[in-house]
């Protein structure tokens, strides 16, 4: 439940002070900058001195297996463990929101996500990379890049463009959320005696 609570208020806190560019060029709007693959990535180095690599690496197994998103429902899975490498890849998902369509219906969307941590003695590196998003609509199911949906932004323009740009920044903002969320989860003592 640690994890949870830490993950789901990583979510939420989130300050913006960041100029977005897209495509490597200021645009005027707010994008959020992708990788070379066209995906959002975000990799930040955790520094627990006296730490090891094992308790490190338990920390984040710890965390990631207490975890189901921030609403519970989130489909989420360890795809790879090594315990020799104190390396672990987290696959799942979480949701970027529902856009009504008409009458209560609409698209229930969600970002696709990828967590890596990889652990040495005394620091971690947490890497999360959002490649895609999925849109659903009863039984049509959309699939496409962060690149992608970032183009079809900037070709917008008006009201779908300001959703758009607002989507992207809400993608942005959940998928900062779990590195911290990881982060301070890394940054955990474990208790010796119980």
């Amino acid at each position: 439940m640690i994890a949870f609570a830490l993950l789901s208020a990583g979510l939420m806190a989130y300050a913006q002070d960041d100029i977005y560019f897209n495509d490597g060029k200021a645009t005027g709007e707010t994008f959020i900058p992708l990788n070379d693959k066209g995906a959002y990535e975000r990799q930040e180095v955790v520094t627990v001195e006296g730490a090891s690599a094992s308790s490190l690496y338990d920390l984040a197994m710890m965390a990631l297996s207490e975890w189901t998103g921030p609403d519970g429902k989130a489909k989420v899975g360890i795809d790879y463990q090594n315990q020799e490498t104190h390396t672990v890849v987290y696959k799942g998902c979480y949701s970027l929101g529902f856009k009504e369509v008409f009458l209560g219906d609409g698209w229930e969307r969600q970002a696709d996500f990828i967590l890596k941590v990889r652990c040495k003695d005394g620091k971690a590196q947490v890497t999360l990379t959002v490649p895609t998003y999925t849109a659903r609509f009863k039984s049509v199911v959309k699939t496409g890049s962060i690149l992608e949906l970032s183009n079809a932004v900037d070709k917008a323009r008006g009201k779908k463009r300001s959703r758009g740009v607002a989507l992207l920044e809400y993608l942005k903002k959940a998928a900062d959320g779990i590195v911290d969320s990881m982060a301070e989860s890394l940054k955990m003592t474990t208790e010796e005696d119980f």
